[in-house]
């Protein structure tokens, strides 16, 4: 005899409300059998185990668990299903629960904190995901890079990040984009001070990279060092006018300083650089931003 397992399907069987004939009919087996389960007298065949465990979406081994937990509902039941199996299929359908719950106005508080244990073991294998996908990006010659040293930076990684930062720049320090990727990993870190002396030391080697002047200009601002900040943005701009970072970065700065006429020509210039470049899409946000501005103005 395996203990547990015939109290456990009786306890499932009662919280889903319905009777012994009704689980022996979907299992196409007779009610003495379910019965002989609950009173500990047989175990349920080896092959009923699995069609048990999926019709109270339950994992398989809840069913062999001494005092095994009662689910509040059943999306707390699906819940437990994903976290044991990690398929997409299981979230969704615990999404879609939870979703249901929502909806009509019944979650409670254990339900918003369960729904957010679901999202978050989501986002845990979707982040796996995609580390898998950068990765397979870069083996494949394609420059994916910033996006992983992100991705590590959102999941606590840093310092890892950091230190496969240093090793690719140590091993070939002529590749401008080891710098560039080495300053992102600091800035990702927060770390501003060593981010802006490792961007000033790759602009003594590649002193009208663009890429590393902007990086000097915002590492400047995240300290609130305006003034360098503005020298180094235009600096950027004035070696590649088509490389856009610093005009964003510049409209940002002089709304920090509240200098609000200098902002709004910061957006303008932002507008038509998205214009020329046809990224029509984006000239949303910093008519936006004129908009607001002008109305700050108008209200002083």
């Amino acid at each position: 005899m395996v203990p547990n397992i015939g109290e456990n399907v009786k306890k499932l069987r009662l919280e889903k409300g319905i009777t012994q004939e009704q689980l022996a009919e979907h299992l196409a087996i007779t009610y003495q059998s379910v019965s002989k389960w609950e009173n500990n007298i047989t175990n349920p065949d080896l092959y009923l185990i699995p069609k048990i465990a999926e019709y109270f979406e339950v994992p398989i081994d809840e069913l062999f668990k001494p005092n095994m937990k009662g689910y509040k509902n059943k999306a707390q039941r699906l819940l437990a299903v994903y976290e044991h199996s990690g398929k997409k299929e299981d979230f969704e359908k615990a999404e879609k629960e939870y979703e249901k719950i929502l909806s009509e106005n019944k979650a409670d508080g254990e339900d918003m904190r369960c729904y957010g244990i679901l999202n978050e073991h989501r986002s845990y294998a979707l982040a796996t995901r995609a580390e898998e996908f950068y990765r397979q990006a870069i083996s494949m010659g394609t420059q994916a890079e910033s996006q992983l040293i992100l991705l590590l930076s959102r999941t606590g990684r840093n310092e890892e990040s950091i230190a496969n930062q240093e090793e690719a720049l140590k091993n070939d320090p002529d590749n401008v984009r080891n710098w560039q990727l080495l300053v992102s990993a600091y800035v990702y870190a927060q770390m501003y001070e060593k981010a802006f002396d490792m961007a000033k030391k790759g602009l003594e080697k590649f002193p009208s990279d663009a890429v590393l002047l902007y990086m000097c200009g915002d590492a400047c601002r995240m300290q609130n060092k305006y003034d360098d900040a503005i020298l180094y943005h235009k600096k950027s701009i004035e070696h590649d006018p088509n490389y856009g970072g610093s005009y964003y970065s510049l409209a940002h700065i002089y709304q920090d300083m509240h200098k609000y006429n200098e902002a709004i020509m910061a957006w303008e210039k932002v507008l038509k650089y998205n214009l020329d470049a046809g990224f029509d899409v984006n000239a949303e946000w910093p008519l936006k931003e004129i908009a607001k501005l002008k109305a700050l103005l108008g209200n002083m």
